[in-house]
């Protein structure tokens, strides 16, 4: 199983959080991936309606339960609400319900897109996710994996197990 250090996991997350010259929704995409194990086929598939805010909270909802996201990460998918739409010249639109809308109007990126735009910045995917999801599984019940994360309880359990954890 291919995984990247903790630290350079952590060096990917503070590059995103900076965002030198990276569009919001590539950083998002990012640090859904590298703090939430999010893969890409589901983060390019989240809908507006996935996002609540109430008074100083942000919460999106990944798994059965909505998550409340980190500071700035809160931030920057308000910002993602407010300025989504796609990228397309002819039938751009706004009334979507996608967080990240593709180049096709009405239809959400494709998790190809947000890879090769993460790939760019060095950030390989699947490695960083294992990374990610290890961390947790070594912390967390596979219960709780499942209901955060969206993930099956059966490959929360293959995590924990994989991780070593006793819980």
């Amino acid at each position: 199983m291919g995984l990247i250090e903790n630290d350079q996991r952590w060096a990917y997350v503070r590059q995103l959080v900076k965002g030198d010259g990276i569009d919001t929704a590539t950083r998002v995409a990012g640090l859904l991936l590298l703090l939430f194990a999010q893969p890409l086929s589901r983060t390019s598939r989240l809908r507006v309606d996935q996002v609540a805010q109430k008074a100083d909270r942000v919460t999106l909802t990944l798994g059965s339960h909505p998550t409340v996201l980190p500071p700035p990460l809160d931030v920057l998918v308000m910002e993602l609400v407010q300025q989504r739409h796609g990228c397309s010249t002819l039938g751009r639109r706004d009334d979507h319900p996608w967080l990240f809308p593709g180049t096709i109007a009405g239809q959400p990126i494709s998790s190809r897109q947000l890879m090769r735009k993460l790939t760019a910045l060095g950030i390989r995917a699947r490695p960083a996710r294992n990374a990610t999801l290890m961390e947790f599984s070594a912390e967390l019940p596979a219960i709780v994996l499942s209901r955060l994360l969206g993930l099956h309880i059966s490959g929360a359990e293959k995590w924990t197990k994989e991780a070593g954890a006793t819980s």
